[in-house]
């Protein structure tokens, strides 16, 4: 699902005109119409990705040990695998060499990677600044 999240960035940076990715789903129902969500992640000047940290099974829980010492516990991060953000930041996730390995071999059976990956990562580079 993370390669999949990441080919579908890679592919839309590839047009400039593009500034903002979102990716949701058909479960995702909007409070309204298109033009106004449209107009307001345009305008917006920030990105909105989901990253909490959960001390449950659904959170901590998922966590592999083989990842450390690259991701450590206190890095991992649970959220929803639907997003937007910017330029930058989508740069910055397909660009990633560091955590997408990790993850591909790692993080399989009840790790649920899109629920893990995009807020782990970032949540690097957020602290990180």
């Amino acid at each position: 699902m993370i390669e999949a999240e990441r080919r579908l960035l890679a592919n839309a940076l590839l047009d400039f005109s593009n500034q903002r990715f979102v990716l949701i789903s058909e479960s995702c129902i909007p409070l309204f119409n298109f033009s106004t969500v449209y107009s307001y992640l345009m305008n917006s000047t920030k990105s909105y990705v989901m990253a909490y940290d959960q001390a449950s099974s659904v959170g901590r829980g998922r966590y592999r040990i083989k990842m450390s010492p690259t991701i450590k516990l206190r890095e991992w991060r649970k959220g929803s695998q639907w997003f937007e953000m910017d330029r930058n930041l989508a740069l910055e996730v397909i660009s990633d060499r560091t955590y997408y390995p990790v993850f591909g071999k790692y993080c399989n059976g009840s790790c649920y990677a899109d629920e893990h990956y995009i807020c782990t990562n970032q949540s690097y580079y957020i602290n990180a600044n």
